[in-house]
């Protein structure tokens, strides 16, 4: 099993939302019929769900405070169209990204420790989304009067065309829900797997230096094998540096995008959440929540688990047993360690570090504006 087999179930929920298709396409004489199907599905699908969202929201914003809330929550899948084309326009350089992470060479198990870790948090999360979907087509059978999930259009229910546009919302919207989930799985998972390539270079370092004198090696090729190492280490990490930069480009915008809805989604949702009396509106909101806030946490933790193992680089090539091998060795070690000591990270936006200082914050932000919308509700 490689290492990118944990993006399974993502990728598939991703080739079926129309944004993702495989690399063995690319030379299939089925590429035509695949590419029509990936236009067909974002049309019907993100597209589709998304302009019967904003013809609803122009029509009750303003003059129903709780039924524009409701219409402003689905936005979340607003960031989620941006996210499908950064993933449509940059699938030869996340595939290029996943090639890396297969052709390392690992220690420890340490990349497929890190597989087994990401491919259950898929499970973890897709099916969370899954589920918070599923519960949103609920909502409308708890109300008076039987609506859409969408609201809109605002049909009877004993109309003939209730139930196709009632079918219709529902699969987009557990589609779009699983296909938002697995996008930021792919990005969190890419950033995991950089985390774990900085320790396996601390690993590596550990080797410099430290060889017995027992081992039938003269002196001269013990300092020959400790350069190449050390050289060795210092390609290894500018390619991680590569890694982490190239993420940031993908991804950067994107995560600013997610990360400038997701104050107020959460805190509509809160309100949501204190003000109704639905039970199964009520869980729908929790597990809604419990969706965003776990989409940001995803980025915020592994964008922390970056900065940590790069900043720990610095300290491995230090305490490695330097003081045994040659001066250019050492200077290689030298360099290296200068590098170093500047943190890695991804950075959103080009404006703030995903890291958990980051996550903190945005949840400061979010109740306060779920403190002031709550006083607006009150008075």
């Amino acid at each position: 099993m490689q290492p990118s087999d944990c993006f399974k179930i993502s990728f598939f929920v991703l080739i079926v939302a129309g944004v993702w298709y495989s690399p063995s396409w690319e030379k299939s004489r089925y590429l035509h019929a695949v590419n029509i199907y990936r236009v067909f599905a974002m049309i019907m699908i993100l597209i589709g769900m998304l302009s019967i969202q904003f013809v609803y929201f122009f029509t009750v914003v303003g003059v129903d405070l709780d039924k524009t809330i409701d219409a402003t929550a689905l936005f979340t899948f607003v960031g989620h169209l941006y996210k499908a084309i950064t993933v449509i326009i940059n699938r030869r350089r996340i595939n290029k990204l996943l090639e890396i992470i297969d052709s390392e060479e690992d220690k420890d198990d340490l990349m497929q420790s890190m597989a087994e870790k990401i491919s259950f948090v898929s499970k973890i999360y897709n099916g969370g989304a899954g589920l918070t979907a599923v519960m949103w087509n609920l909502i409308p059978f708890t109300k008076p009067t039987l609506t859409l999930p969408f609201y809109y259009p605002d049909l009877p229910s004993d109309s003939p065309w209730f139930v196709r546009w009632y079918a219709y919302q529902t699969v987009i919207l557990i589609i779009n829900g699983v296909a938002q989930t697995s996008a930021d799985h792919v990005f969190g998972g890419l950033m995991a797997f950089a985390a774990t390539q900085l320790k396996l270079l601390q690993y590596k370092l550990e080797t410099i230096g430290s060889r017995k004198e027992t081992e039938e090696l003269d002196a001269a090729q013990r300092e020959q094998d400790d350069y190449k190492e050390a050289v060795s280490c210092v390609r290894f990490h500018l390619k991680i540096i590569g890694v982490v930069d190239e993420l940031t480009s993908i991804f950067g915008a994107a995560a600013f995008g997610q990360f400038l809805l997701a104050a107020p989604l959460l805190c509509l949702s809160a309100f949501i959440l204190t003000t109704s009396s639905d039970p199964t509106e009520i869980i729908t909101r929790l597990l809604y929540f419990g969706c965003i806030s776990g989409q940001l946490f995803f980025y915020c933790f592994c964008g922390n688990m970056i900065k940590i193992q790069s900043d720990l680089v610095a300290t491995a090539a230090y305490n490695c047993s330097w003081e045994t091998t040659s001066v250019r060795t050492q200077k290689t070690l030298k360099l290296l360690i200068l590098r170093g000591q500047k943190t890695l990270s991804v950075v959103a936006g080009n404006l703030f570090e995903l890291s958990l200082v980051t996550f903190g914050a945005l949840l400061k932000s979010s109740y306060s504006f779920f403190a002031v919308l709550n006083k607006k509700h009150n008075d």
